[in-house]
């Protein structure tokens, strides 16, 4: 079972620390550490007189670390690690690959201390070489007997395409590292154990590298997440927003359902598509950019889908990837509960403006057209808003000025586009449309609460909703796909 490093670069309350985490192992960087407090080290134990197993790291400048920013000398490094490896009290010693020092290597066989051999990567390069050649140089590190460790920026969805298919390549190597930097490289962290990973770095002020350790105790469950786990994904471009990982996790401890939901940025969905394949992710929810992307990567499209034209959420069965669509849904419910309402037969003739012509848009127009609304739809590419009118019966034009008179009489706005979510606040879709007359405002974007556009409608006394209660809506939904179960 994987377990979890804090990483230390602060002496500072150390033991408290150790003892409000329960961290299993410590990395201890001494290279962060002021020339003053570096002589003095030593691993330290909680309060119940446990020594936490220790890492000794001193990391130069050019492999991501501080050492020699100051002036401080290689010589003066290799003296250091002799020094603080002849206490006998670290398990571990990570040295750079490229830069094996002889002398520091003998001190820690004298030790009974463990290598640890490193390849940091900060550039995204490394990742671009074939697997074969990366799994050969971790079997002819691991062949003498040191751990090899890679940790690597991670700039793309086939970058951690090529870090999964390493893993699975080394499921028969037992010790090893294997850590993605990174937006894109941050499933490598959470999913430690099936990376096959000894352990993931984290730390308390930091993330996603390292991990900040009260996500993946409380958020991730990570020590619960096994060979066997059940795991689920959100995943787009970008993704750090997304606040679908709290809901899901909190519906899976609240049931008490084994598993763990993570997010994953993406930018080639093929890529992403056979990384949860090789990690055994079965169910995938999915925002912008890829709703419509998804389409051309399953294996089957429920009759939803191909009426909308758009996916949010991917289950993974005998016969492949399996799209569904509980935008729709979802939208129709957190809409008629912001009308107050309670049926679509209110919505029957009403004057509806959409905003945009992606895959949510695609989910909101069908939903209004079932109900019998009037449909407005305006987008930065007419041809997109003309497809999308021509297919229900409405009207177009493109996103701007010129398309002031067909909102006139407009009873509900829907706006569908990602201008004004963080962290560009100040967007505003359509800044010439004055809202007076309107009923509501409905807002997809829930981060921030309040966007410039829904901040303009209030003032003019337009009710204005955000997209939070169909995140809820169409979340809850999924869930009962991804689980058999409703969330409690």
């Amino acid at each position: 079972m994987s377990r979890i490093c804090l990483s230390l670069e602060s002496l500072e309350g150390v033991e408290r620390q150790l003892e409000s985490v329960a961290a299993d192992l410590v990395e201890v960087r001494v290279d962060m550490l002021s020339r003053g407090a570096r002589e003095a080290i030593r691993p330290e134990s909680g309060s119940r007189g446990r020594r936490v197993p220790s890492i000794l790291v001193i990391r130069c400048t050019e492999d991501g670390g501080r050492w020699g920013a100051d002036g401080e000398t290689e010589a003066e490094r290799e003296e250091l690690f002799q020094g603080l490896l002849a206490s006998g009290h670290w398990d571990w010693v990570e040295l750079e690959y490229h830069r094996q020092l002889p002398q520091v290597i003998e001190a820690a066989g004298k030790a009974g201390t463990r290598i640890i051999f490193s390849i940091n990567d900060s550039s995204g390069m490394s990742l671009n070489q074939p697997v074969r050649e990366l799994a050969v140089l971790m079997r002819n590190i691991h062949a003498g007997g040191a751990i090899p460790k890679l940790a690597l920026q991670c700039e793309s969805s086939r970058q951690l395409l090529t870090l999964a298919r390493l893993a699975l390549a080394l499921e028969d190597m037992p010790e090893k590292l294997l850590t993605g930097r990174g937006e894109y490289g941050a499933a490598s962290g959470i999913l430690a154990e099936k990376f096959g990973s000894l352990w993931v770095y984290a730390a308390l002020n930091r993330e996603p590298y390292p991990w900040h350790l009260n996500d993946l105790n409380d958020l991730y469950r990570f020590r619960e997440i096994g060979e066997s786990t059940p795991v689920y994904a959100v995943t787009g471009n970008p993704i750090g927003h997304s606040r679908s990982p709290k809901l899901h996790n909190g519906w899976l401890r609240t049931a008490n359902i084994p598993g763990c939901y993570i997010p994953i940025r993406s930018d080639d969905v093929g890529a992403l598509l056979e990384t949860c394949d090789i990690l055994g992710i079965t169910g995938l929810s999915v925002t912008v950019p890829h709703k419509e992307t998804v389409l051309r990567y399953c294996d089957v499209l429920e009759p939803l889908v191909r009426r909308i034209g758009a996916a949010n959420t991917l289950i993974r069965g005998g016969e492949g990837w399996r799209a569904h669509n509980t935008d729709a849904g979802g939208f129709m419910g957190a809409l008629l509960e912001a009308l107050e309402v309670s049926g679509t037969d209110a919505l029957k003739g009403r004057k509806v403006l959409l905003i945009g012509a992606g895959g949510a848009a695609k989910a909101a127009v069908y939903s209004l057209a079932e109900a019998g609304c009037r449909l407005v739809i305006l987008n930065r590419t007419p041809k997109k808003a003309e497809a999308l009118a021509k297919a229900v019966g409405g009207e177009y034009g493109r996103l701007g000025p010129e398309s002031e008179f067909l909102c006139r009489g407009v009873e509900i706005a829907v706006q569908t586009t990602s201008v004004g979510m963080a962290p560009n606040l100040s967007g505003d879709p359509l800044p010439w449309w004055n809202p007076i007359g309107c009923r509501l405002l409905f807002d997809m974007i829930y981060n921030p609460a309040e966007t410039v556009l829904m901040s303009r409608a209030s003032a003019a006394g337009v009710k204005a909703v955000n997209g939070a209660g169909m995140l809820v809506q169409q979340a809850a939904l999924q869930f009962e796909m991804f689980t058999g179960f409703p969330p409690g």
